[in-house]
């Protein structure tokens, strides 16, 4: 190949790149139950960082209605109505998809707090042990992930509810607690404010939970992107800043350390 050549082809792939780099993306996401929660407002500064830092041309845009996470999952190794999303799953699920290596919320997700009646707090106060919990009625949707683990781990749990029907439940004694992350809780009891309901005193259940992005493998390279973005949040301490911004007072405001902790295996 002679110079010119070469230059000619040089000039060509680069150009190729660099339209590649600004060739704008759109990126479909599930719609959350509650976009402007905290947890959700984080996740969307770590993509638009993210893509930033690869200077990538991206859009993010949600689904008219929210899905469950089965729904999601499908969904997304079908590639059809959702590009990406931020799940916690078994590895059995994940055979068609893709996903980030860098844990979103380090583990804080699978910290929960228990949402009940006021005038529940003494009977709540003395509870140490799974089996002291065990005789009380949990209120969990059957597609939520936390359903599974909650009766894996020997907890009475009433999955046959919608949102509003779960909240009637508590309200009126047909169900006695409602987990909820220590990442949501504090924005979920605001828009529970009408009724007599707070935080469990003293305790927290725990279980293993990271959250990852996930991608069909037919956008594997929107997800090398997104990796390669992140990473380099995480060299630079952006990531981490993110992190605190965001999250930073949650193990303050609830004074977590001092919670006595009752660990829930997850068999998923």
């Amino acid at each position: 190949m002679n110079r010119a050549a070469f230059i000619l082809l040089l000039t060509f792939v680069l150009w190729s790149l660099q339209s590649f780099a600004h060739e704008q993306i759109v990126i479909q996401l599930a719609k959350p139950n509650y976009i402007e929660a905290v947890k959700n407002q984080y996740i969307h500064d770590i993509l638009n960082k993210s893509f930033a830092a690869m200077d990538a041309n991206v859009v993010l845009l949600y689904n008219v209605k929210p899905m469950n996470n089965k729904r999601i999952v499908e969904q997304l190794s079908q590639n059809k109505t959702i590009t990406l999303a931020w799940l916690s799953l078994p590895l059995q699920q994940t055979d068609s998809l893709v996903k980030t290596t860098i844990p979103l919320y380090k583990g804080l997700h699978g910290q929960r707090l228990l949402i009940i009646r006021d005038e529940d707090q003494e009977k709540f106060s003395s509870i140490k042990t799974l089996a002291e919990l065990a005789p009380l009625v949990g209120l969990q949707k059957q597609s939520w992930s936390d359903y599974t683990v909650l009766k894996n781990n020997d907890l009475t749990v009433n999955g046959e509810l919608d949102y509003p029907g779960m909240i009637k439940a508590l309200k009126t004694g047909l169900g006695d607690y409602f987990p909820r992350s220590v990442l949501a809780i504090d924005s979920e009891l605001n828009r529970l404010k009408q009724f007599n309901f707070v935080i469990a005193p003293n305790i927290m259940l725990q279980y293993p939970s990271e959250y990852y992005f996930y991608l069909s493998r037919e956008n594997q390279h929107i997800r090398d992107m997104l990796e390669q973005g992140m990473q380099k949040l995480q060299q630079s301490g952006e990531l981490d800043k993110l992190y605190l911004q965001y999250f930073g007072d949650v193990e303050k405001h609830f004074s977590l350390k001092q919670r006595h902790r009752i660990t829930l295996n997850n068999k998923e």
